[in-house]
C-alpha cells in the first residue's frame, strides 16, 4: 500500500513539475527535470526495503521447518500479545485412552458396544478410538442409520428407529434425554480428575458413561511458561467441558479459559478478544480450529503429523505452518529481527528521497551549485538500493534463533 501511494504521488508531482518546467524553461529542461523528479521519488527502494527482508525471513523459517504462506503476516507477529489455542491434540498429545465405563440397566460391554455402533462412521479421533476399542474386545457392532456428527458436542445415529447418542452431558440433556443424578455425579467426578466423560443415551434415557483421558504434551508447560515470560497471554479455547478444561488450565497456569465451544464459538471468542484491542495469534491443528484461525490477526497451523501438509495451491491458507510448539518462538524471533531490518531499510529509502528530490525539483531554476541530472538521480537510487540489499543480508545472520535457546532453558 505504501509503495502504491508513493507511486501515485511520484506520478502527480512529476507531471506538475514537468509542465511547469516546460512553460518556464522549455522542452529540454522539462524532460531533464521530469525524469530526475520521477527517478528520485520512484519507490523501488521502499519496495525492496520490505521484499528482500521478508523473502530472506521466509527462506530461513523454511529451513527451520516453519512454512510461510503469507509473508506480510511476519510484520504482525511483533504486535501479537495474545496466543489463543485449543486443548486436545495441541496442549495434549491427542492419544486418548478409555479410563472408565459406567452403566445403568446395561452391562459395561453393552455401553461400549452401543457407543462403538454410533461411532463406526466417525472421522473424529475420539470416535475412532471408541470403535477400535470395541472391535479389539470382540464386541458386537450394531447396524445403524442416519449417522450425524455434531462438532464439539457428540454424535447421533438411529437403531431400530430409536435415536442413540454419545456426547457431552449438556448436549445429551439438550436433546431431551433424562440423565440420572447418579450418572451426572459420576460425570462431574470424572471431569474434576481431568477426564472427558461422554454420556451414552438410548432413546430418551441415559444408559452409561464412557470416560477418556488424554496425556499432556511434554512440551506444553515450557511452551506456556515462555509465552508468559515474553508477556504473551495464553488463552485456552476448547470444546471440553468446564470442569475438565478448568482442571487442566489450572495445572498449566492458564488464567483465561473458554469451554464447551463449537468451532463458530471459538471464532466469536477470538473476535471478542480483538474487540478488546488484543492482537491475537490463533494456533490450531484441526479442521475445527479453522474458523477461529481465520478470525485472528495471525493464523498458525501446528501440524504434528495428524494433518496432511498444505500444498501451495491449497484453498485453505493460514499465515504459517509449523511442526512443533517451540517453532512459534523461532517464528517470532525471526519476525522481530525482520521488522527491525525493514525499519532500517525504510530510513535509507526516505533519506535517499530527501537528498535526491530537492535538487531534482530545483533543476527548473538552473544555476545549481552542484551538477544534477537524471543520471545522478539514478545513481543515487542505485546506491540506496545497494545499501538496502547489503543490510537485508543481515537477515541471514538471524538463522540461529535465541528463542530456541530460551525454550531449552525453561
Amino acid at each position: 500500500m505504501r509503495v502504491k501511494i508513493f507511486l501515485l504521488i511520484d506520478a502527480l508531482i512529476t507531471s506538475i513539475i514537468t509542465v511547469y518546467a516546460f512553460f518556464l524553461r522549455g522542452e529540454e529542461v522539462a524532460i531533464a527535470t521530469g525524469l530526475s523528479v520521477f527517478i528520485a521519488l520512484f519507490p523501488i527502494c521502499l519496495w525492496l526495503s520490505q521484499a528482500l527482508v521478508l523473502q530472506a525471513a521466509k527462506s530461513i523459517l523454511l529451513n527451520s521447518n516453519v512454512t510461510v504462506y503469507n509473508k506480510s503476516a511476519l510484520l504482525k507477529i511483533n504486535d501479537v500479545n495474545t496466543v489463543a489455542m485449543p486443548m486436545n491434540r495441541f496442549l495434549t498429545n491427542g492419544e486418548y485412552f478409555i479410563t472408565d465405563l459406567y452403566s445403568e440397566n446395561l452391562s459395561q460391554n453393552e455401553v461400549l458396544s452401543y457407543a462403538a455402533s454410533i461411532e463406526q462412521y466417525s472421522n473424529h479421533s475420539i470416535g475412532k478410538l471408541i470403535y477400535k476399542t470395541a472391535l479389539g474386545r470382540g464386541l458386537k457392532i450394531f447396524k445403524v442409520s442416519a449417522f450425524q456428527e455434531f462438532p464439539s458436542y457428540g454424535a447421533e445415529a438411529f437403531m431400530d428407529q430409536k435415536p442413540i447418542r454419545i456426547g457431552n452431558p449438556q448436549w445429551i440433556q439438550d436433546q431431551g434425554v433424562n440423565i440420572s443424578n447418579v450418572l451426572l455425579t459420576k460425570a462431574d467426578h470424572l471431569a474434576v480428575h481431568g477426564k472427558t466423560p461422554l454420556i451414552l443415551s438410548v432413546g430418551k434415557m441415559a444408559r452409561g458413561i464412557v470416560a477418556l483421558k488424554d496425556e499432556v504434551n511434554p512440551d506444553t508447560k515450557s511452551f506456556i511458561s515462555i509465552l508468559k515470560h515474553n508477556n504473551l497471554e495464553p488463552v485456552l479455547l476448547t470444546a471440553a467441558n468446564r470442569r475438565t478444561a478448568k482442571n487442566f488450565a489450572k495445572d498449566m497456569k492458564i488464567e483465561t479459559v473458554k469451554t464447551d465451544l463449537t468451532p463458530d464459538d471459538k471464532a466469536r471468542e477470538v473476535q471478542i478478544l480483538r474487540a478488546k484491542k488484543q492482537n491475537v495469534a490463533m494456533i490450531g491443528n484441526e479442521i475445527h480450529d479453522l474458523p477461529a484461525m481465520f478470525t485472528a490477526d495471525v493464523s498458525i497451523i501446528y501440524n504434528d503429523g495428524a494433518m496432511s501438509p498444505l500444498t501451495e495451491d491449497s484453498d485453505v491458507k493460514p499465515d504459517f505452518e509449523m511442526a512443533s510448539l517451540h517453532k512459534f518462538f523461532t517464528l517470532r524471533e525471526v519476525a522481530i529481527f525482520a521488522k527491525k531490518l525493514i525499519k532500517q531499510n525504510l530510513i535509507i529509502s526516505y533519506l535517499a528521497m530527501m537528498l535526491l528530490t530537492p535538487p531534482a525539483l530545483l533543476l527548473t531554476l538552473g544555476n545549481l551549485p552542484i551538477y544534477f541530472s537524471p543520471a545522478v538521480a539514478g545513481a543515487g537510487v542505485l546506491t540506496a538500493a545497494i545499501l538496502i540489499f547489503v543490510n537485508s543480508l543481515r537477515m541471514r545472520g538471524s538463522q540461529k534463533s535465541s528463542a530456541v535457546v530460551t525454550y531449552q532453558d525453561f
